[in-house]
Parts: structure tokens; C-alpha cells; sequence
């Protein structure tokens, strides 16, 4: 049975409307999912094992027999697939595993250790052949193979690589086509021609904004946004709690302040998505990397008025998913998101990323000072959610500002927990009084004077232990 499925060839019309427009291999007998984007570096789909799987995509042993026939003791393949495996010692072991996750970019990490080890391989023997497969053998295949060419100098621009590799991958040119992938690809370009080795970079996120905003109705479901690290764990969570309110505001946007600045550091990705009653829709996506959003990186906008704070401008097709609305069904052509970052001092942390403030603010921020016992008085917070269409979220006594859980916990079931706000924490809570303004005047923009005119930090930086914020899980 396995021979028979594996001898099928294009009188089985269903590979050919899996593959769609991906250019087929047909040369000597063969009808596989691969192409070769040069003479020693080939895209390919999936070697599937099941025979269901093997009646569209590439069975196994047809793969094999390509290349024990064409390449015999000189090929190597490389599996991007993070949802899924098959039994490598068909291929006499010569496999390498470089996962990540379908429809996203892989890390700039992922991307270097896979650069090198193809190139180390195709130098050690000019007969040598790399295969890339992910599952489809496009997205993921496409933006690995296009960092290659790049690495090794056969492009110097992102563009270039991308249009090559959609020439020789696809009839229709459209080889590499979700923005966050594509973006990834020009983030390579960028580290190759500063010349500087890569480090992930810490900022923190403060605020988001859309513009103009989406076409959402109130009785869809709720607007929510999700933040989630390179490792898939969620760094925050919440709900766009007036989305229609946000909407008629005078700039004609939707402003997200968070209730505190989070902590970002290497590839991030921020999740869009409609929450109804029995289930979420997503909405968009994008990935982004700190590195290249930083001052240093090229394609940074600095924020007027602010040297510290940094505005990261996506067009609508520039995100993942809203790039595909080309009716303009729910994202008006000029949508775009802007996220507002703040920049930490290179100063105030060593080689290992330790703050050199780590032991004067440990020793200062365990005094808590009930203002309101004390004094009668309570400083003004008003001014931190009073921005026209800002985020209000709910005043919730026991949320969190930030959610380490790697689970999708409540997603499904509805039960997302909000954070506390500015004025619920300076209610209900205990404030920070610290006795040097200058710490906090560098990390954090939104702060108040009581009335004897010392810092009164109203908004920490969550999840950072660093910055003085700790676990905002306590309120």
C-alpha cells in the first residue's frame, strides 16, 4: 500500500490543489512539493509518513528516493515543524531540527544558529544539499532560506531575497507573505549590515494606540489584546473595556494605557482579538523584535518631546492577518497601531542586565507609607487615565498588572483578569514613597508629587524586580 500511494503522480489532482501556486518538482518520474531555489539549497513541503497525508503531500519514501538517487551521501535536511516530527532515521539521521511555530517568525537567535550550521554544512563539500521543509514548505521555509542568502551575502537586501526566493518557490512570485515573517527577514538584513553582534535589549511598553479604529460592534464581543514573549508565555493580558467611546474621541483612535509599563526584551508578539461569549476571534497580530526598535537599530521613531520614549509605527499591511483585509471590511486602509515604548538607561544596568539601583531600591521600597492614615491626604491621580479615549479598565481589587502563566487561563471560558487601576491602587492600596525622585523620574513617566512635594510612585513597572515594580500581583 505504502509503494502504491507513494507512486502516485499528477493524475492525483489533489496534490496539485494543496501545493496551489508552489512551483512542483517532475523531472525523472517524480511529483514532489520541492523546488530548488539554487543548486544546493531546495524548499520543500512536509515528508508525511500516514498514507491519508501522503495522498496530497510528499510521501517519505519518494522524498527519499529523490535523494538517494540525486544526492547520496551528500544532503541534509532541515525541519522547521514545531508541531510535529517523523522518523529521521529514514534519512540515515541527517536532519536537524530548527522549531518554530507555524504562520510566525522564528527568533533572531533561531535564525543565526540555523544560518550557521547551513552554511557550515555547504562549505565542508561543494556536492552538498540542504533541504528546508516546514509543514507547507513556504512561510517559514521561505523566511529561513531568505536570512541564508542573506547571510551569505548572495543579497544584501531583505526585498531582493524575498522577491528571489517567491520567483523561484511560486508561480505567482508570493513565496514569503506574512508581514511578521517578512519584517524578521529585513531585521537580518539590518543586523548583518551594522555588523554588530545581536543582545536582546530591555524596554518597556507603556501605551498602544489604533488608528483609525476598526470596525467592531459593541454586541460582537469585547476588544482584547494579549502580550506574549519568544517562548509563547504570557507576559499581559486585558480588555479594551469602551471600545465605542474610544471611537469618538477627537484624534479618532483607540489609546490603550497600560496600567504600568511592562518589560520587554527580544521577540514579542501583541494579539488582537474579539471576545465573545462562547468563543475569541482574532483579529490581528504582529511580532516584533526590541533590538531593532531600539535607538540604535535603524527605523525608530523617537517620540516628540521625549529622547526615552519610543513610537513603533506598523501600517495595516504590516501586521498579521489585517494585511488580508483588502475590502476594508474591518481595517480602513490607513489603520495602523502605534506602540509606545520607554527606553531604560544604558547606565543603570551592568553587562548581565542588572540594575545598579537593584540595591538602594530593595532597601527603600519595603517602607510603605499610608498617606491617607497619616496626613489625610491623598495625592491626585486623575491626571494618569485622563487622556482623551484612554483605556479604563476595570477597578478590580485583587487583578494583576502582569500574568506569567504560560496556560491560556480564562481564554476560552471568558474569565480574563483585568488590572487594577491608578486611582483603585491609590484607594485601596498602599504607595511607594521614595526618597529619590531621580530613580523613578528615569524609568517611569507617569508619577505624581504629594503634598510635601516628595515622588509618590502611583504606577510601577510590573514584573520587573529590577525597576522596583516586582510582582504587581498583589495590587
Amino acid at each position: 500500500m505504502a509503494n502504491t500511494i507513494s507512486n502516485m503522480k499528477m493524475r492525483n489532482p489533489i496534490k496539485g490543489l494543496v501545493s496551489k501556486r508552489k512551483k512542483r518538482y517532475t523531472e525523472d518520474g517524480y511529483n514532489l512539493d520541492l523546488s530548488y531555489i539554487t543548486k544546493n539549497l531546495i524548499a520543500m513541503a512536509f515528508p508525511a509518513e500516514k498514507l491519508v497525508e501522503a495522498v496530497y503531500r510528499n510521501h517519505i519514501d519518494d522524498v527519499l528516493r529523490l535523494f538517494e538517487s540525486k544526492h547520496k551521501g551528500f544532503y541534509k535536511i532541515y525541519n522547521l515543524c514545531s508541531e510535529r516530527t517523523y522518523d529521521y532515521s529514514k534519512f540515515q539521521h541527517r536532519v536537524a531540527s530548527y522549531p518554530f511555530n507555524d504562520h510566525n517568525p522564528p527568533t533572531i537567535q533561531l535564525i543565526q544558529a540555523f544560518c550557521d550550521d547551513v552554511q557550515k554544512f555547504l562549505s565542508e563539500d561543494p556536492k552538498n544539499v540542504a533541504a528546508v521543509h516546514c509543514k507547507a514548505g513556504k512561510g517559514r521555509t521561505g523566511t529561513m532560506i531568505c536570512c541564508y542568502l542573506l547571510h551569505v551575502r548572495k543579497f544584501t537586501l531583505a526585498a531582493d531575497a524575498l522577491s528571489f526566493y517567491g520567483q523561484k518557490r511560486t508561480h505567482d512570485e508570493k513565496g514569503v507573505t506574512i508581514p511578521s515573517q517578512r519584517r524578521y527577514v529585513e531585521y537580518y538584513s539590518r543586523l548583518l549590515k551594522s555588523g554588530r553582534p545581536y543582545s536582546e535589549v530591555k524596554l518597556l511598553i507603556c501605551e498602544l494606540k489604533l488608528s483609525p479604529p476598526p470596525l467592531l460592534n459593541s454586541h460582537q464581543g469585547s476588544l482584547n489584546f494579549s502580550l506574549s514573549d519568544g517562548s509563547g508565555r504570557k507576559l499581559h493580558r486585558d480588555s479594551v473595556s469602551d471600545v465605542k467611546r474610544s471611537q469618538g474621541n477627537g484624534d479618532g483612535q483607540i489609546v490603550i494605557k497600560l496600567d504600568c509599563c511592562i518589560p520587554l526584551s527580544g521577540d514579542i508578539q501583541v494579539e488582537f482579538y474579539n471576545k465573545g461569549v462562547i468563543k475569541k476571534e482574532k483579529l490581528f497580530h504582529f511580532w516584533f523584535n526590541t533590538y531593532f526598535v531600539n535607538e540604535e537599530a535603524e527605523g525608530n521613531i523617537p517620540a516628540e518631546g521625549d529622547s526615552s520614549k519610543l513610537v513603533y509605527r506598523l501600517t495595516k499591511f504590516e501586521l498579521d492577518d489585517a494585511h488580508k483585509d483588502k475590502q476594508n471590511k474591518i481595517f480602513p486602509p490607513d489603520f495602523e497601531v502605534q506602540v509606545i515604548l520607554q527606553r531604560i538607561p544604558s547606565d543603570s544596568y551592568d553587562a548581565r542586565g542588572t540594575s545598579h539601583h537593584n540595591n538602594h531600591s530593595s532597601n527603600n521600597l519595603h517602607h510603605v507609607n499610608h498617606r491617607n492614615s497619616q496626613n489625610n491626604t491623598t495625592p491626585s491621580v486623575a491626571t494618569l487615565n485622563s487622556h482623551p479615549g484612554a483605556h479604563t479598565p476595570s477597578e478590580s481589587s485583587d487583578a494583576s498588572c502582569t500574568d506569567s502563566s504560560t496556560e491560556e487561563d480564562g481564554w476560552e471560558s471568558g474569565e480574563l483578569s483585568t488590572p487594577t487601576t491608578a486611582a483603585t491602587a491609590n484607594a485601596s492600596s498602599s504607595l511607594f514613597n521614595y526618597t529619590s525622585p531621580h530613580f523613578f523620574s528615569d524609568y517611569v513617566s507617569n508619577v505624581v508629587l504629594a503634598n510635601d512635594s516628595s515622588l509618590v510612585y502611583a504606577l510601577p513597572v510590573c514584573g520587573d524586580e529590577d525597576l522596583g515594580g516586582g510582582d504587581c500581583d498583589n495590587g
